[in-house]
């Protein structure tokens, strides 16, 4: 576009008729796993053919349709095959819920937003809400964090096998709660990034894993000293200091052993922590193909363009 000249606007005709955003779209297009400057270029470029077609108003599948022929014209077919499994999130007959262990907040508020997600829920936070509807004296397990739940109860010995059943006891004391929030997503149709340590292959329940499109990924740092720079880091960028955790690294990594070993006995995609970046690229690719997957089975309605639209998007082209 010409400097200082301003875009014309065009709109989306859909139920809010909102105007087409650079911004959302280079953010779909950053789950294909494209960089960030990539992205908003190719969304730059769908942006000029919107506007010179133009009739000032697009329908959402016609701007699909654009939006491909623009990422195969200009990317491989691999980048192409991610973006329509992106587009096909919103088609899924079962709403996407994405569990994802264990505490990677960063990893899972990025995910969500590269999805197009708003639900980001840790299940901390349904420790917490438990926490303050029952004193310690009758649950004692979720007022202290997963890795110290053995040090707090007289009965568990302070050795590995007492670490991984106080995680143990913890995750059955929350399960109820987290099987709350699965279960109002559902019934909400509402797709949810839903991350913690407590993710157990058996949580949320089978039951209700079998409603939703369920994706699961396990996010671990197998390396000790990386692990230990993680902290570091967090300390950095939160209020919280990583002394208390940088103690406990010892019972902190018996947890995550323990969950590693439950993950590839169940099949579930163990992910190594490295760099934001290379790591959220590895969880998309996990949850993009589950998509795919889920729309060959005839769980996604809609997943291929109608001739109509795509022929409508060469006309705009």
């Amino acid at each position: 576009m010409t400097p200082g000249r301003r875009t014309p606007v065009v709109r989306v005709r859909s139920g809010y008729g909102l105007p087409y955003s650079k911004g959302l779209m280079a953010h779909s297009l950053m789950a294909t796993g494209l960089p960030p400057e990539r992205s908003f270029a190719l969304a730059e470029q769908i942006e000029e053919l919107l506007v010179r077609s133009g009739p000032g108003e697009v329908e959402v599948e016609q701007l699909r349709a654009l939006a491909e022929q623009v990422v195969a014209g200009e990317e491989s077919e691999q980048v192409l095959a991610r973006f329509r499994q992106w587009w096909n999130i919103r088609d899924l007959e079962r709403p996407l819920v994405v569990l994802l262990s264990v505490g990677k907040s960063t990893v899972a508020t990025q995910l969500a937003g590269r999805l197009g997600l708003v639900h980001v829920i840790a299940t901390d936070q349904v420790r917490q809400v438990v926490r303050a509807f029952f004193s310690h004296e009758f649950l004692p397990s979720v007022h202290h964090s997963s890795f110290d739940v053995a040090r707090a109860l007289p009965d568990l010995p302070e050795d590995d096998a007492g670490t991984i059943e106080g995680f143990q006891r913890q995750v059955h004391d929350i399960a109820p709660g987290i099987d709350a929030l699965v279960e109002r997503a559902i019934s909400d149709r509402t797709p949810m990034v839903l991350e913690g340590v407590h993710l157990l292959p058996e949580l949320p329940s089978p039951a209700l894993c079998a409603q939703a499109t369920t994706v699961r990924a396990l996010i671990a740092a197998r390396d000790p000293e990386e692990h230990r720079r993680n902290f570091h880091m967090r300390g950095l960028q939160t209020l919280r200091a990583p002394e208390r955790y940088l103690e406990a690294l010892d019972r902190i990594r018996v947890v995550q052993d323990h969950l590693i070993g439950r993950a590839e006995a169940a099949g579930i995609p163990v992910i190594d922590a490295g760099g934001l970046e290379s790591t959220l690229r590895r969880v998309l690719e996990v949850v993009l193909d589950a998509v795919a997957s889920a729309g060959g089975s005839g769980a996604a309605p809609g997943a291929k363009l109608s001739r109509v639209a795509v022929e409508q998007a060469k006309g705009l082209g």
